[in-house]
């Protein structure tokens, strides 16, 4: 197992771990039972509007990663968060919360189904980590609910991105049920590789943060965006949450036809 496989599976193993702890004791997503709420290292609380593509991704109820929503019917999220070994989780399985920064509101809360994993991705880091997964029923938008656009370029090095979500503050660390967000810095993939990693998927950009900062568990699949537009799937962490290293993100720009495609999205013009 490279070192990629080993990452991606801290990413998600304490969401993961938590769920299978619970007695769950309802096998359909309209009756959300589990309660947790983690949150981003080193994050700002976010403010009302101010994120209505952020998504909560449900596992029979139980929150496992963040999405993104890029149209009424679809959100973009991490294909790790969906797929365990060579298995698809059943989209009955499947949930999303919507419009509210409280892990646990449920207040628009609306099913799964159907889910489509990047044919390519392969688990263990070797990049195509996204899915695209259909909502049961329309979203209305509105203030605090909303599509984000697909960006069509990677940021210039050294921009500054957000990324947003509800993962853990620190590796095994407390936890938060509101909706936090952080800054980072986008590098080049020679830098990434140079100092940090031997080897970069193609399809990965890093985003680059200070110590106690960035993405941990539960972040996987939530946005980084740059300009109002998404630029980035959040996907793996380097050598534990809040190291002072690079996250890494799948590029939106790099895997857009796919994501455009399988989402009924219109190509820019």
């Amino acid at each position: 197992m490279d070192l990629l496989a080993k990452l991606l599976i801290l990413l998600l193993s304490g969401i993961l771990t938590n769920c299978k702890q619970q007695d769950v004791t309802t096998t359909t997503t309209t009756a959300p039972v589990i309660s947790i709420g983690p949150r981003i290292v080193g994050g700002r609380r976010a403010q009302a509007g101010q994120f209505p593509h952020q998504v909560s991704l449900r596992y029979y109820g139980s929150h496992i990663c963040g999405a993104s929503i890029i149209s009424p019917s679809y959100v973009l999220t991490a294909a790790h968060c969906v797929k365990f070994g060579h298995n698809v989780v059943s989209p009955l399985r499947l949930a999303v919360q919507v419009g509210s920064l409280v892990l646990n509101s449920f207040e628009t809360y609306v099913d799964v189904t159907d889910v489509q994993v990047h044919p390519q991705y392969r688990n263990g880091g070797h990049g195509f980590d996204i899915a695209v997964l259909r909502l049961k029923q329309k979203l209305r938008f509105n203030a605090n609910v909303g599509a984000i656009e697909l960006a069509e370029k990677d940021p210039p090095v050294n921009s500054t991105v957000t990324i947003s979500g509800w993962g853990a503050i620190s590796h095994g660390g407390p936890i938060s049920r509101e909706l936090l967000y952080v800054q980072v810095r986008s590098i080049s993939r020679a830098q990434c590789t140079s100092r940090y990693m031997t080897r970069l998927p193609e399809t990965t950009i890093c985003l680059m943060h200070g110590a106690n900062l960035g993405a941990c568990h539960g972040d996987s699949g939530g946005p980084a965006v740059y300009q109002n537009r998404l630029i980035g799937v959040a996907s793996f962490v380097l050598g534990g949450c809040g190291r002072e290293a690079p996250d890494g993100y799948e590029s939106v720009a790099t895997l857009s036809r796919w994501i455009r495609s399988n989402a009924n999205l219109v190509p820019p013009n």
